[in-house]
């Protein structure tokens, strides 16, 4: 009978956390009386002295098909790391992997658990603390990880824990402000004259490697946190945050730009601020009205800036530590746009009309586009006119247009432009957005963004 094992393609798609190393699996196949099925190729050997190992990697997708006599078989699975071939990373034991074979195109998907490695897993607070003062609440965080393949560890899924109960080395230690779970728990540093450690234990069940073996058992194991409390009743923190600002250069009107740098503190970092000219712009604190600071464990800081106002800009970053030290860091900003990002008007008439304007390469520009009451537009088109040939009345765009549009309706709801082609005996190809069906009356805002230094004009009329 057919049958195909599957590992589903990519191992990262199997329940493993996307940091996983690249991994391949050895398969090992016994039939129902548990003795092990040896393979020539993927074809059942009955002699018995073929291959007892199947590999499921990329070069085979991770999938293999078998020939096998009809009955009932076990797939016991092992995944190794393709570097050494002797890293552990996860296992799936034969009882959570049977296989009937009954009929043609069997299939059997493999499960399997990523392995905890104790010695590169830690219990620690989620932000750093160099200094640990009676009092302090923070959060403990869970990260428990596979063994290392180059330095680099992969985190364990959820899925492949037990539940985790926290407890303190002494009730005087503090107070655990949850119960916790499979990421970590909340906790109050207390401690007393003597007995000045935070000692927190995580017990819980994870997959572990058996020694010696290519094989794992689910057991209880324990991740440990110590660490003093500063219990002095008089405590100076003179040192101040330790802050930068990354050089941002010059910004352009309604254009998003990063404002990022880095903030630290030999105790606890307390807050990231930035200041435009003078108004608070930024804040990494959630209860004030301002954009959001994201800042990332390590200390870098990011926020995303759209200035609305072109000319100079003074930023102004502001590092606070847990006792209200602070760091200062100021730059100034110039912003292009201008009168050339003000809002233009395009009115349409009964009679041909078009207006012109000089745009900046790469600055975006929004234009009021006004049908009056009781008419329809039959035609809108924006065009380069200096790449225009005069025929008549018209202007001929012809060249590489230097611009893109969007254009929306007063509901906010897109309205198509294309980009239309015509060939003119003597002028060749002439090309330039325009509206292909006629606007009914109403107000529309077209944003074009100039992809060049270039001169755009709005042409239309009305019925």
């Amino acid at each position: 009978m057919s049958l195909r094992i599957s590992a589903a393609g990519n191992v990262k798609t199997q329940g493993l956390a996307g940091d996983f190393p690249a991994a391949h699996f050895d398969v090992r196949v016994r039939d129902a009386s548990n003795q092990p099925v040896a393979f020539n190729g993927g074809n059942y050997d009955p002699t018995g002295k073929g291959a007892r190992v199947l590999t499921l990697n990329t070069s085979n997708s991770f999938q293999q098909t078998l020939l096998l006599p009809a009955g009932e078989y076990t797939f016991e699975n092992a995944v190794l790391d393709d570097s050494t071939g002797k890293v552990l990373l996860a296992y799936g034991p034969a009882s959570e992997n049977p296989g009937t074979i009954r009929g043609e195109g069997s299939i059997v998907q493999l499960k399997f658990h990523a392995v905890f490695d104790k010695s590169v897993s830690t219990l620690a607070p989620a932000i750093s603390l160099p200094q640990l003062f009676t009092g302090r609440t923070f959060n403990l965080a869970l990260n428990p990880k596979t063994a290392p393949v180059g330095g680099l560890s992969a985190v364990i899924p959820t899925a492949d824990l037990g539940n985790v109960t926290y407890t303190l080395g002494n009730p005087t230690d503090g107070v655990l402000n949850n119960a916790g779970g499979k990421v970590g728990v909340n906790v109050t540093a207390r401690g007393t004259a003597s007995d000045a450690v935070l000692n927190v234990t995580a017990s819980f069940s994870a997959w572990i490697r058996n020694a010696g073996t290519d094989t794992a058992s689910f057991g209880p194991t324990t991740l440990e946190y110590a660490q003093k409390i500063e219990l002095s009743a008089l405590v100076a923190d003179l040192k101040v945050p330790v802050l930068t600002f990354a050089p941002v250069g010059n910004a352009v009107r309604n254009v998003s730009t990063t404002l990022s740098g880095t903030a630290t503190d030999d105790v606890q970092l307390g807050a990231v601020r930035v200041y435009d000219n003078g108004a608070l712009l930024a804040s990494s604190e959630p209860g004030e009205a301002a954009a959001r600071i994201a800042i990332a464990a390590g200390g870098s800081w990011t926020v995303g800036w759209t200035p609305q106002i072109a000319g100079s800009h003074t930023l102004t970053a502001v590092a606070t530590d847990s006792s209200g030290n602070e760091s200062r860091a100021q730059q100034t900003v110039e912003v292009a746009g201008g009168t050339a990002q003000s809002t233009g008007e395009f009115i349409f008439s009964p009679d041909t009309r078009s207006v012109e304007f000089d745009l900046q390469n790469g600055v975006p520009r929004t234009f009021r586009v006004v049908v009056p009451a009781g008419m329809s537009a039959d035609y809108l088109a924006l065009f380069n006119p200096g790449d225009c040939i005069q025929r008549d009345s018209f202007c001929l765009p012809q060249g590489i247009k230097r611009f893109s549009t969007s254009m929306v309706n007063e509901k906010g709801q897109g309205v198509p432009l294309e980009e239309s082609i015509f060939d003119v005996t003597d002028v060749g190809e002439i090309k330039y957005d325009e509206t292909t069906v006629g606007l009914t009356s109403g107000e529309y805002w077209v944003t074009v963004k100039p992809t060049a230094d270039t001169r755009v004009s709005l042409y239309g009329y009305t019925n």
